[in-house]
């Protein structure tokens, strides 16, 4: 496994350890409202801005069909998830958790409850595809035959473009409830 998805696996965990002591304090409010909603914010612009940059990266990356670009470009896709992904997520989850008890809790509104929903079939994407995908393509990228790339490595890239996407409208869709506030 690489160092990178490691971190991620890392990041992970410290989110459900984090996520389930603040919900066993009640995610009090230790700073004033705002405050949460500026990390909230600034947790979206993280992790929105990486993943739809990350395709984009990607794919401009597979159009050289260049081994070592597309190499390169993958430990990169997977080092900007520990290092943007993952801590957006952080942010929008926990500060998302406490700004949810404002308005009763994750349940109680269903624009919350919606958004909630999607985010996290997002994050079961990102968990169960994507993360998986990337170190699979780091090990592919990194030993490329007669100075190629495998069919399996672009199988591998392909399936990665998919799943990115939907990892990608499901957010949006999130942010979209989490703005407009639909009376449902």
């Amino acid at each position: 496994m690489h160092t990178s998805t490691q971190w991620l696996i890392g990041e992970i965990a410290f989110l459900a350890t984090a996520s389930t002591l603040l919900g066993a304090m009640g995610f009090p409010l230790f700073l004033p409202y705002d405050w949460y909603l500026l990390l909230h914010i600034l947790g979206v612009v993280l992790f929105m801005g990486n993943i739809i940059v990350t395709g984009v990266w990607m794919a401009l990356s597979e159009r050289t069909m260049e081994p070592k670009v597309l190499q390169f470009s993958t430990a990169v896709a997977n080092w900007a998830d520990v290092a943007f992904t993952a801590p957006g997520v952080i942010l929008i989850v926990l500060s998302g958790l406490t700004l949810a008890n404002r308005w009763g809790g994750l349940f109680a509104t269903n624009w919350i409850t919606a958004g909630a929903i999607l985010f996290a079939a997002s994050g079961f994407v990102w968990a169960v595809f994507l993360i998986p995908s990337q170190d699979k393509m780091i090990r592919l990228a990194s030993s490329p035959s007669e100075g190629q790339l495998s069919p399996q490595f672009f199988r591998v890239l392909h399936r990665w473009y998919f799943w990115g996407a939907v990892a990608t409208i499901l957010p949006l869709a999130t942010s979209i409830l989490m703005v407009v506030k639909p009376p449902v």
